[in-house]
């Protein structure tokens, strides 16, 4: 499943696609961190509920 995440530092929207963890609960493993694609600023994920993209 694809989710959108939006850069603290420049408000660029992120994709990423979660690996679901489990085959029972719907639960998806996504990066503690990662690197807008815009401005390279570094951004923690936040806790879920998450946006699908």
């Amino acid at each position: 499943m694809e989710f959108v995440f939006e850069c603290g530092w420049c408000g660029g929207d992120n994709y990423f696609v979660g690996k679901q963890v489990g085959w029972w609960a719907d639960k998806w493993e996504i990066p503690a961190e990662w690197e807008c694609r815009f401005c390279d600023g570094l951004n923690d994920t936040p806790d879920p509920p998450w946006t699908q993209a």
